[in-house]
C-alpha cells in the first residue's frame, strides 16, 4: 500500500491548476444578477416607482400601482426617513392637485403613512410648507370621499405630537377647514376629524398635568409652561375655541346634519357621536369652557338622558362626572 501511495505521489501533475480559484471581484458581476439573487436595494425600488408615478405619458393605472408601491416600501420608518435625502418629498406634493382623484388619494396616503408617528418625517415634510395643498384636497368639491379622508390622514400625521405642527396649523389657517369637515357628506370623514380634534386635547406624557374640571372650573388652564415639542394640547384647545370648532362639534350631536352622498342618512351615527364626546371630555381638562360652550354640554346631557343616546357614548362614570360638573358651573 506504501509502495502505491509513493508511485500516485511520484507521478501526479504538479503543474495543474490550484485547487482554490482566483477570488472574482465582485464588480466583475453583472449587477442584473445581483438584483435578481438578492433584490434590489428599497432606495432604487423607491427612485424607480417614484419616476413612474410622476410620469404623465403613463396610463393613470400604472402610476397608481406604483404609487401604491411606493406606499408599501415606506411602511419602513427607515425608507420614510430616506425621502428627505432622495428628495422625494416635493415630487409627491406635486401629485396632490393632480386631476385623478387615484393619484391624488395616493400621493396622500404616501404622505400620511410617512409622518405618521415618526417626528423625523414630520419635521422634514413640514419644511415644504404642505398644509395649504393638503388644505385644498380636503375641501375642493372635486375631491372625492377617500381622497378627502386622506387629507385628514395627512394632517393628522403632521400634527399628532408635534407643537412645530400645530403652530404652523394655525398660520395656513388650517382649523376653519377642519371645522368644515365636521360637516362633510361622507361620515367617516367626520368621525376622523372628531378623533384627531380629540387626540390634540390629550396631554403628552412628558407635559405638566392640566388642571381638570372635576370639580368645579375656575380658571383657565391653557397657560401651561411648555416643556416638550410634542405637546399641543394647549395650542389646540386656544385654536377649538376661538374658530368655536368646540361649538360646532357640540351642535353636530344636538342637531345632527344628514350624511351620505345625497343626505339620505338623518339620524344620529354612534361612532361619530361617541368621538365627539370624548374630545368635549378632553376639552374641558385643559381648560375652563366659555358660558356658551357650558349651556350646550349642558343641552348634550340632556339629551343623551331622554333619548338612551348616552348608553351608547362609552363613558366612564367620571367622564360623566367631568361633564357634570361642567354644566353645573355655568
Amino acid at each position: 500500500m506504501n509502495s502505491l501511495l509513493q508511485w500516485a505521489i511520484a507521478n501526479s501533475d504538479t503543474s495543474a491548476a490550484p485547487s482554490n480559484p482566483p477570488d472574482r471581484k465582485i464588480s466583475d458581476l453583472d449587477p442584473a444578477i445581483i438584483d435578481h439573487i438578492l433584490g434590489k436595494p428599497d432606495a432604487v425600488r423607491m427612485k424607480e416607482a417614484l419616476d413612474i408615478a410622476i410620469d404623465e405619458s403613463q396610463p393613470e393605472s400604472t402610476r397608481v400601482a406604483a404609487l401604491d408601491d411606493f406606499e408599501m416600501l415606506i411602511e419602513s420608518l427607515d425608507n420614510a426617513n430616506d425621502m428627505e435625502a432622495l428628495k422625494m418629498w416635493q415630487p409627491i406634493l406635486s401629485l396632490v392637485p393632480s386631476p385623478s382623484n387615484a393619484i391624488r388619494m395616493n400621493a396622500l396616503w404616501i404622505l400620511g403613512t410617512a409622518v405618521q408617528n415618526n417626528t423625523k418625517s414630520q419635521l422634514a415634510l413640514l419644511e415644504y410648507e404642505p398644509f395649504h395643498t393638503v388644505l385644498h384636497a380636503l375641501t375642493d368639491k372635486k375631491s372625492d370621499s377617500p381622497t378627502r379622508s386622506k387629507a385628514i390622514y395627512v394632517i393628522s400625521g403632521l400634527l399628532k405630537h408635534n407643537r412645530l405642527g400645530v403652530q404652523r396649523f394655525e398660520s395656513a389657517d388650517g382649523w376653519d377647514s377642519l371645522k368644515t369637515a365636521l360637516g362633510d357628506s361622507d361620515i367617516s370623514v367626520r368621525r376622523k376629524t372628531a378623533f384627531l380634534l380629540s387626540s390634540l386635547l390629550l396631554a403628552d406624557a412628558a407635559d405638566p398635568p392640566a388642571s381638570s374640571p372635576s370639580s368645579t372650573p375656575s380658571a383657565p388652564s391653557t397657560a401651561v409652561t411648555v416643556s416638550s415639542p410634542f405637546q399641543t394640547s394647549d395650542l389646540a384647545f386656544r385654536a377649538m375655541t376661538s374658530h368655536r370648532l368646540v361649538d360646532a362639534l357640540l351642535s353636530s350631536v344636538i342637531s345632527p346634519v344628514p350624511f351620505g352622498p345625497d343626505a339620505e342618512h338623518d339620524g344620529p351615527d354612534v361612532d361619530y357621536e361617541e368621538k365627539v364626546l370624548r374630545a368635549i371630555v378632553n376639552y374641558v381638562n385643559v381648560g375652563t369652557p366659555a358660558k356658551e360652550v357650558k349651556d350646550d354640554i349642558n343641552k348634550l346631557l340632556e339629551i343623551g338622558w331622554e333619548t338612551k343616546r348616552g348608553d351608547s357614548w362609552n363613558l366612564d362614570q367620571e367622564d360623566w362626572q367631568v361633564l357634570k360638573n361642567t354644566a353645573a358651573s355655568s
